[in-house]
């Protein structure tokens, strides 16, 4: 099973549009895909027709300490219930704000685990587990940038070529490898809103993925619809980009498995 927080240091980067539309190209082929949804916006659940309900018991008011439980949601869009897309929102409570005073990463570490051994554990267990986080920043938010790093085994880095964009890389992957402490973790960088198809930089990272920046991208994204799904030929290439990050995530998915038989 994979689990992939979505990261960025920058808010705007993306990485809920791709969050989103990675999710329904995994379902699509066959794959089962839970959301967890970390940001109190609550953007992703909205864009996965459940919405943030208040009272819901979800991932963020689970992970704080503030309920026991959490509710599981079916994600639909249009109307069509994507039944290989589960959606944990994060939850309501006046007290949510992941900027501000959290639990220890200790307890932060145990909580989510507690939720990812949950999921595992669920009648039927998913392929792949997409975190959807709130701007992660060591300084900022060390507790939860510390913990998700913990669970994770796959990080999905999120870059613009804007001003900020990309700056904070190298010094999150530094402070990756002081969590892991020598354990395996893969990750993808995903270089999004391109002017150019050959911009951005090169970390030598295994996994890459180009997306340029696209008015009709950005479009559809603000009236809640998935570009993904969308068969216009100006966003052919957002989605054969998309296609390339399941193909991605596949093949990963393929290789720990195929290591945790031996």
């Amino acid at each position: 099973m994979i689990i992939a927080p979505l990261i960025s240091q920058k808010g705007g980067a993306g990485k809920t549009l791709i969050s989103a539309s990675l999710s329904v190209a995994l379902a699509i082929r066959g794959y089962r895909v839970w959301l967890i949804d970390l940001d109190p916006n609550a953007t992703l659940s909205k864009v996965m027709g459940i919405g943030n309900p208040t009272g819901v018991n979800g991932a963020l008011t689970y992970i704080m300490g503030f309920t026991k439980s959490i509710k599981v949601h079916t994600a639909t869009m249009e109307n069509n219930t994507i039944a290989n897309v589960k959606v944990i929102p994060p939850g309501t409570t006046s007290g949510i704000n992941p900027d501000g005073a959290l639990p220890s990463t200790p307890v932060l570490t145990s909580r989510l685990s507690s939720l990812i051994n949950g999921i595992g554990n669920y009648r039927v267990r998913p392929n792949f587990v997409l975190i959807d986080t709130p701007t992660l920043n060591p300084t900022l938010n060390p507790s939860l940038t510390a913990s998700l790093i913990n669970i994770a085994n796959l990080l999905i880095l999120v870059t613009t070529d804007e001003p900020g964009g990309s700056n904070w890389v190298g010094s999150l992957l530094e402070y990756a490898l002081t969590i892991t402490q020598g354990r395996r973790q893969e990750y993808v960088m995903i270089m999004n809103k391109l002017i150019n198809i050959r911009g951005g930089f090169d970390l030598g990272a295994r996994y890459m993925v180009r997306i340029l920046r696209n008015p009709g991208v950005e479009a559809a994204w603000r009236v809640g619809s998935i570009p993904y799904l969308i068969k216009d030929p100006e966003l052919n290439q957002f989605r054969k980009a998309i296609d390339e990050l399941a193909s991605i995530l596949e093949k990963i998915n393929a290789e720990l498995t195929w290591v945790t038989q031996q």
